[in-house]
């Protein structure tokens, strides 16, 4: 009788991924290409668990940047993207070219970005083949011509606050009337919203509104006003607590946290004396972007910093992002640099240079950050950098060594 020969499709599971564990990359690579089962078991037993705790492309625990990659990526191709996102391989365009200044907010959605353009809020869609049309999709504005200084959008609602103190509401597809929130000699800063409580904060004080609705009409009415300048705030997701950043504050706690209900205000153990952008990792870790060249983890639970990471070239840190897993996007204050760093590690994991366009010589604050997987989006004074990181001919700029003297005096004690 002919002999038999046992095929390595035979063999179960467990043999199979022992003989793996002898081939590189590449040879795993050619077997999903030569057998669909033997792609089934290695993506699911070898990818996913080595891009599992990726940066920026990590799916454990299911990080909010999932909820905005608009496109789906294997797991083999996300250890690729994140490898380029680490090593500085990416290629960048410019977007949106405006002569005038003024500082660009964004938000990033899964099928949208929504762009901030002086008096008017834009709505660019996203496509499978680029990062966004060329073309805005919609236009969101009222009838003041005022520069709109910061926007929220949740769900379906939009929040957005000018410069001169009103704000307006665009829900269901449509704008709601204006509201005057401050009086037009203050500068508005920042805004935010949960359900139905919205802040607004100027450089004179921070106001609390709840909203209601009466006879089809919105209104709004304050319940707590007080004396503090917050550059940026948040609110939590239970709506309890509103956590902002102070413009300045010579007792160097510039960090504060006030409930919402008995307008208590208490000074959280952050030794900072100027906040630029703060985000929420979860209901106890706050990060924020500071103007003393330091990026700060605070801890609620311990009342304290458990980790400062400071800026190599000495610059303040303008904006935040965060991937919701283990990495954070910096933007600073010059050249349009931003920086990424890894929570676990010491030292930032690579920085990002802007390259100078004929029409934008480069050397603006990153006023606004936005990320997918693939993605990262940077708001200067005069247009858009999009850096696409899912690249095969990408160029390479390591910046992942300048500075290590420097930056290996950063402070870090994670708990």
């Amino acid at each position: 009788m002919p002999e038999s020969r046992i095929k390595l499709t035979d063999l179960n599971t467990y043999c199979i991924l022992k003989i793996f564990n002898y081939l590189s990359e590449d040879d795993l690579l050619r077997l999903c290409e030569a057998s669909q089962y033997l792609e089934g078991i290695i993506d699911s037993c070898i990818f996913y668990a080595k891009s599992k705790d990726l940066l920026l492309c990590g799916h454990a625990n299911h990080p909010s940047i999932e909820k905005r990659n608009h496109n789906k990526f294997t797991n083999y191709e996300r250890i690729l993207v994140s490898r380029n996102w680490v090593s500085g391989t990416y290629n960048q365009r410019p977007y949106f070219h405006h002569a005038p200044m003024f500082p660009t907010k964004l938000c990033l959605e899964k099928d949208a970005l929504y762009i901030t353009h002086a008096s008017y809020l834009r709505k660019y869609l996203r496509t499978n083949y680029d990062a966004l049309h060329r073309r805005y999709e919609k236009e969101i504005s009222t009838s003041s011509s005022t520069d709109i200084s910061d926007f929220v959008k949740k769900q379906d609602t939009i929040f957005a606050g000018r410069i001169c103190g009103s704000c307006f509401l665009h829900e269901d597809d449509e704008v709601i009337a204006e509201h005057r929130m401050h009086s037009s000699n203050e500068y508005l800063y920042c805004v935010d919203f949960i359900k139905n409580i919205y802040a607004t904060s100027t450089d004179t004080c921070c106001k609390l509104w709840e909203r209601s609705q009466e006879f089809g009409l919105t209104h709004f009415d304050m319940v707590m006003k007080m004396d503090r300048a917050f550059k940026c705030m948040k609110l939590s997701a239970d709506g309890q607590w509103l956590f902002g950043g102070l413009y300045t504050d010579k007792g160097r706690q510039a960090l504060r946290a006030i409930h919402v209900e008995s307008g208590e205000e208490i000074e959280l153990g952050s030794r900072t004396m100027s906040i630029y952008d703060l985000k929420l990792k979860d209901e106890q870790v706050i990060f924020t972007a500071n103007f003393d060249t330091t990026f700060r983890m605070f801890d609620r639970r311990v009342d304290r910093d458990v980790a400062i990471w400071e800026d190599p070239f000495d610059s303040s840190f303008y904006s935040l992002e965060y991937d919701g897993l283990y990495g954070v996007l910096a933007g600073t204050s010059m050249h349009a640099r931003v920086n990424l760093y890894d929570i676990r590690m010491p030292k930032y994991v690579q920085l990002y240079f802007p390259g100078r366009t004929r029409l934008h010589n480069g050397l603006s604050p990153v006023y606004s950050l936005a990320c997918d997987s693939q993605y990262m989006i940077v708001a200067t004074d005069h247009n858009l950098r999009v850096f696409d990181f899912k690249t095969s001919c990408g160029t390479t700029r390591d910046y992942s060594n300048i500075g290590l003297d420097k930056s290996s005096k950063s402070i870090y004690t994670l708990m």
